[in-house]
């Protein structure tokens, strides 16, 4: 994995732990380069995953390439990472955030929160 994907994972579960407190997200928003792009120009292969379709074919790339090799895989900032079990606290947290989102003007948020993990 690349440190692009593991830093990405690592800010968006921290988003999650915020929305679940009832926090409204700030300071988390990560504009990446095109980091196989980043990996060519030193001398490494670089490969870039923008679908998920695309996965399995860049994996078994990079697996054959003989030398270093890199993989940036984007992901959707929306996407929630769900516990085994939704605590009630957290259940509490996460209305308190939609109630924030609303009332600060975000409820955009929610509809992209709702299109990425309700009506795939």
């Amino acid at each position: 994995m690349s440190g692009s994907a593991s830093l990405q994972r690592a800010i968006e579960w921290s988003v999650t732990q915020m929305k679940a407190a009832g926090l409204m997200e700030y300071g988390t928003t990560l504009d990446n380069p095109d980091f196989a792009k980043m990996a060519e120009a030193t001398g490494i292969r670089g490969f870039r995953v923008e679908d998920p379709a695309d996965v399995p074919a860049a994996i078994q790339a990079a697996l054959a390439h003989e030398g270093p090799v890199l993989v940036d895989a984007l992901v959707n900032r929306h996407e929630l990472s769900m516990p085994p079990k939704i605590e009630l606290a957290q259940a509490k947290g996460f209305s308190l955030f939609m109630l924030k989102a609303v009332l600060s003007g975000k409820g955009n948020e929610l509809l992209d929160l709702a299109k990425s993990n309700l009506w795939r």
